[in-house]
């Protein structure tokens, strides 16, 4: 995790997030990249002629001075945190931002989204969007963060599809620091595409050794066997596949990615 790209903006939970990118990019020496996006300027365009524009306008002004400040006070924070860093600003769509600069980066820091996203579905949250779009693992950090362990236990979140697979490839540096790497199979009608067993051949291949639990659904939410399982190994982070698009879209209505995304307690390292 040599570069960490992690997501600037005005929002409530912009301090969990860069607090847990600094420590990561600290613990593995690598280069901190923040992102700072803001809303266009067309869209405070005045749009009607009787005086709607003045209003407008004078938001944007606003907005634009709190973001100035806000890049002011992170830059004076990074000059003492220890780390390399560059800062970009950019108007237009953060998912689409941040998932251009993660082209070239190992890791992309976003929030979680918040607890009643579930009733809002028409505007998908951030976190959704660049898992579904990025080929960098995204890490999503739940609200109120304030510390990333890097050396945490682990749990994978196991149901033997490719983007599983791919998640374990991608958390790997990750995974190597873990004191302890346990793969969580939740068994349903399904099979798996790829057994636990082959995760665990894999990751012994590059120095990693871990342990898989397969548990009965019985009748729960797969969400809640995975969340109940990674409390009793007191993990730090969880590590799950990302569905692609056309499927993400299905687990946004329902699905366990959804589901362990929204409200999440831990951090959630998706790739897909």
């Amino acid at each position: 995790m040599k570069s960490v790209v992690v997501h600037i903006g005005l929002d409530g939970e912009q301090e969990s997030r860069y607090q847990v990118a600094v420590e990561i990019v600290r613990a593995f020496e690598g280069h901190l990249t923040c992102v700072q996006t803001s809303t266009p300027v067309d869209a405070y365009l005045p749009v009607d002629p009787f005086g709607g524009g003045a209003f407008i306008g004078d938001s944007f002004e606003r907005l634009r001075k709190a973001e100035e400040e806000d890049r002011a006070r992170y830059e004076e924070k990074l000059k003492v945190e220890g780390v390399n860093w560059d800062w970009h600003s950019h108007a237009g769509s953060t998912a689409r931002l941040l998932v251009s600069h993660g082209w070239l980066a190992d890791l992309v820091v976003v929030s979680a989204p918040p607890a009643d996203w579930a009733a809002r579905l028409g505007t998908p949250p951030v976190a959704a969007e660049v898992a579904v779009h990025s080929r960098t693992p995204v890490l999503v950090v739940p609200e109120g963060a304030s510390s990333f362990d890097c050396e945490g236990a682990a749990v994978i979140a196991w149901n033997g599809s490719p983007e599983a697979c791919q998640a374990v490839r991608m958390a790997l540096p990750l995974l190597k620091r873990a004191r302890s790497v346990t793969l969580v199979a939740v068994e349903e009608k399904d099979k798996y595409d790829f057994p636990p067993l082959q995760a665990s051949v894999f990751l012994s291949r590059h120095g990693v050794a871990s342990e898989i639990v397969e548990v009965p659904a019985g009748g729960k939410p797969v969400t809640e066997v995975l969340r109940s399982v990674a409390a009793d190994r007191k993990a730090a982070y969880v590590v799950m596949g990302a569905y692609g698009q056309s499927r993400w879209q299905e687990s946004l209505l329902g699905g366990v990615s959804r589901d362990m995304l929204i409200g999440t307690p831990l951090p959630l390292l998706l790739a897909h």
